[in-house]
């Protein structure tokens, strides 16, 4: 086989795998909005597994309806973007498997869950919207979501198209 042809056979897949790589990868917005979705899906089964609906909805959910519901769009939108057709069913696995995720560290935490997750509640308690991904992240909130940065050279997202009324 001549030089060439080894060449070629060793570039096809990074020519290949380039743009499937760039529509599979989290843009910084994207990111922000599935660390925010940790939280939310972590705090869902405290409110759950510990019993505290009510401190869960009046000190995270009502505070940060907004910016929850920004992260879910995001979020939404990286799986069309990423999956194409798939993608809402895939957005259905994510959601399952980082609720499963969640549910299976309570289980693992035994008593001290609960115990743990309440201080939680009370810094979150404190927080500015704008921090929520961030303090997830600090906090190592598991996210199962195993998707590269995109980086500097990642076109942008588009902004969305609303519907006239």
């Amino acid at each position: 086989m001549g030089l060439k042809r080894v060449l070629m056979a060793a570039l096809l897949p990074v020519l290949v795998a380039g743009p499937v790589l760039a529509n599979t990868c989290l843009r910084p917005e994207e990111r922000k909005a599935a660390d925010t979705w940790a939280l939310n899906s972590y705090m869902a089964v405290m409110a759950l597994q510990c019993k505290v609906e009510s401190r869960v909805s009046n000190d995270f959910r009502n505070p940060h309806r907004g910016e929850l519901r920004a992260a879910h769009d995001a979020l939404q939108g990286y799986f069309r973007r990423a999956h194409g057709g798939a993608g809402q069913t895939r957005f259905d696995q994510y959601y399952t498997n980082i609720s499963q995720d969640h549910a299976l560290d309570a289980s693992r935490g035994g008593p001290f869950f609960c115990r743990d997750a309440d201080v939680i509640l009370t810094q979150v308690r404190a927080l500015r919207s704008a921090d929520l991904a961030k303090f997830s992240a600090n906090q190592n909130i598991i996210q199962p979501l195993d998707a590269p940065d995109c980086g500097a050279g990642a076109p942008p997202a588009r902004p969305a198209i609303t519907a006239r009324r």
